[in-house]
């Protein structure tokens, strides 16, 4: 871990890429101004600084996490997401290593991906960051991310996911909300 551009970073290929590459590629679109980030971790403690040119919100299910989530947090599960945010509130949904992470069930999965689109605008990102490997795979994942979403090129990667060289098979998805 070290520090740098006035936050730590956890120094791991796909921690670097995402806030090095997709979430400045993102925010310099000019069409994100509302961020909902799925899952705080200690390691995201300073994401309100690198999402300083949107409206940042967050949610976990664990309670503990209040206390470094930052002032618009809410603690709930990621399949009940409309219980706090109404219709179409985001530009942008980051959901990175929660699913088979805690969202392991495929109903649980499906239903969790339900509540973001209904959160997020038409045309709206969701960033899925996963890792596809044995124990962490939700089984007909492609399936239920392509239900709601459609694979959307990111302009800052030039394709619609991207697998960073890491020892777990991490792999990131790029969606529009159909």
């Amino acid at each position: 871990m070290r520090w740098k551009n006035g936050r730590w970073r956890l120094g791991t290929t796909d921690r670097m890429f995402l806030e090095d590459v997709v979430v400045p590629g993102l925010l310099a679109t000019n069409e994100i101004h509302r961020v909902l980030d799925i899952g705080v971790a200690w390691y995201t403690r300073s994401y309100p600084r690198l999402f300083a040119r949107a409206d940042y919100w967050t949610v976990d299910v664990d309670p503990a996490k209040q206390r470094i989530a930052g002032a618009n947090h809410h603690t709930l599960s990621a399949t009940q997401l409309t219980d706090a945010f109404r219709p179409g509130m985001f530009d942008l949904v980051v959901c990175n290593g929660v699913i088979g992470w805690g969202l392991n069930d495929p109903s649980d999965v499906e239903k969790a991906l339900d509540q973001c689109a209904e959160v997020m605008r038409a045309g709206g990102w969701l960033i899925v960051g996963w890792n596809d490997m044995e124990g962490r795979r939700v089984p007909g994942l492609d399936d239920l991310l392509t239900k709601r979403f459609r694979r959307q090129v990111l302009p800052a990667v030039g394709a619609d996911h991207f697998i960073p060289e890491t020892g777990y098979a991490h792999r990131f998805d790029f969606l529009t909300k159909r």
